[in-house]
């Protein structure tokens, strides 16, 4: 175990290396690393108790998105008996958690029956489930009730949250570099922590712009006096919505439209080709890009309205076709807010609205003395141990260890700046319990090295045998230690995967310190020095 070739040499030396220039950038100033090469850039990202910034618990308001889901089942539901033959009803709307109907004639009962069966469809399209998303009733001879599912709320609300979790991260780190903490609290609530944020008002607004999207035909009697008396009246046509117009005045349009903000597949700032004013330019999806198209041909002549957050921000003429799926929408805008509607559309609509519960600032000056009482216990813990090393195992071992345990630390931080991992108070926890548990292993090498010395083995059989015969304990507890900070990382959330993260990196790092770098070490010692005697 003590022969080394020269390319296993060169390895574990280049690997070494390779972490100490990876670790570097963390002690030096920041001018100094935007000089350097991408990849030496990175450094280890620093958590919220250590940096300060924002802490956020919001609530996600699942009772707007049930009234929706009971709406479009409404506007379903009309669809399906306009479909199935003008099923005529004298009445069809949403009372409290259901969808109330009543049809006008005794025939139509039969056949709108049996269209409603078909707007209840199975939850899960894999056939895992067999729930259905509504429930059916019928409460008289011509009356009729839908409601939603328990299951179907159920999925709602796990959906609406995933959505709204990965709205946020693409509105508030559209980069990727924030490193924040976005993870579900209980069954409709949301944590936010932004490590570093200086202007928690900016993240409030982008947390409660909804930027919900929609392209609508504007109907014919859009602007008549009669169209604007009807919706003053709240006496609006079926299947017909009353928006307001951002330059003033408003406009009836078609309710019902497929080419929503989930269509787009990307939108930037810019200026009008002509105008020199600025814009947002956006392009559809393929699917998308075919639909507006075959929309602005059967149109061409009329209007659309681009309504953005219940409010019309444009409605031009269609003029021709629009097949290039690209354009751009017009609207009061400056370069400023054309940019924030750009990111808002690029990240896409909330799916409910967020209610802020909790809200709190972590100040940089408590994150300083965290920091800083992170760096006294862990040097303290270095000195601890090594002067332990010195004492139990002499000056040359205990400086072999010492060596080991010094490397260990600085692979720790190449490993978190390399990960782009963020460390956070229990992390340095994670980091000062590894320095312990780095120097068991050299330990248990030395006490059987010195063990095989006191029973007359020469100085390179009592090593090799040492090493040898100390690495299965060592995987022992090193594995089932690994195998506790994995599961921690799994099951735990914020504080405790930072600790497990930075005690998983310790532990595989403490192992190739201990069992490869010592012993290489050793070996060249070994090798220089030839002694009679180990001073052990």
């Amino acid at each position: 175990m003590l022969y080394f070739s020269k390319w296993k040499t060169i390895m574990i030396v280049a690997a070494v290396f390779i972490g100490f220039l990876l670790a570097l950038p963390n002690a030096l100033p920041q001018n100094v690393r935007d000089s350097l090469p991408g990849p030496l850039q990175r450094t280890i990202n620093l958590g919220l108790d250590l940096q300060g910034g924002a802490h956020m618990l919001l609530e996600v308001d699942i009772s707007s998105v049930i009234e929706q889901a009971l709406d479009n089942e409404r506007e379903s539901i009309r669809q399906v008996f306009s479909d199935a033959g003008r099923i005529r009803t004298e009445y069809l709307r949403v009372e409290g958690e259901a969808v109330l109907g009543k049809f006008r004639n005794q025939d139509d009962v039969e056949p709108g029956m049996k269209a409603l069966e078909t707007t209840s469809v199975v939850i899960d399209p894999s056939g895992l489930n067999t729930a259905k998303t509504t429930k059916i009733e019928k409460t008289g001879p011509s009356t009729f009730r839908v409601t939603i599912t328990d299951d179907n709320i159920e999925a709602i609300q796990k959906r609406t949250i995933a959505q709204s979790i990965e709205v946020l991260r693409k509105r508030i780190d559209p980069t990727g570099t924030t490193e924040m903490t976005l993870a579900r609290e209980g069954d409709d609530r949301i944590l936010l922590q932004v490590p570093g944020a200086k202007n928690v008002d900016d993240i409030k607004s982008r947390i409660n712009k909804t930027a919900n999207l929609g392209f609508h035909m504007v109907r014919p009697e859009a602007s008549s006096d009669r169209a604007m008396q009807l919706a003053a009246e709240g006496k609006l046509p079926p299947g017909a919505a009353y928006f307001p117009q951002q330059n003033g005045g408003a406009l009836i349009v078609e309710r019902r439209t497929k080419i929503t903000g989930e269509c787009l597949k990307s939108s930037s700032e810019g200026l009008h080709p002509t105008g020199n004013y600025p814009i947002v330019n956006f392009s559809f999806n393929i699917k998308c890009a075919r639909i507006f198209g075959d929309l602005t041909a059967r149109n061409v002549g009329k209007r659309f309205a681009v309504v953005l957050d219940k409010e019309i921000i444009t409605a031009p003429n269609i003029n021709s076709p629009i097949t290039g799926g690209s354009g751009f929408i017009e609207g009061s805008f400056t370069i400023e807010s054309a940019r924030e509607l750009a990111l808002l559309l690029n990240a896409g609509a909330l799916p409910a609205k967020l209610i802020i519960v909790e809200e709190r600032t972590v100040g940089a000056e408590l994150g300083q003395d965290a920091i800083n009482a992170g760096k006294i216990a862990s040097l303290v813990g270095l000195i601890g141990v090594a002067i332990f090393m010195w004492l139990s195992y002499g000056l040359r071992f205990g400086t072999i260890a010492n060596l080991a345990l010094a490397t260990n630390i600085v692979l720790i931080a190449a490993s978190l700046s390399l990960l782009g991992a963020t460390l956070t108070l229990p992390g340095i926890a994670g980091i000062i319990l590894t320095i312990g548990m780095a120097v068991d292993a050299n330990v248990l090498i030395f006490e059987r090295i010195r063990e095989e010395t006191y029973q007359g083995r020469p100085p390179v059989n009592a090593i090799e045998t040492g090493y040898r015969l100390s690495l299965a304990p060592i995987l022992d507890a090193n594995i089932t230690t690994l195998i506790a900070a994995i599961t921690l990382y799994f099951v735990g959330s914020g504080p405790i995967r930072g600790f497990a993260v930075t005690l998983a990196i310790g532990i595989v790092m403490s192992v190739f310190t201990a069992v490869v770098f010592a012993r290489l070490l050793t070996a060249t010692w070994l090798r220089g020095t030839r002694p009679k005697t180990l001073p052990i």
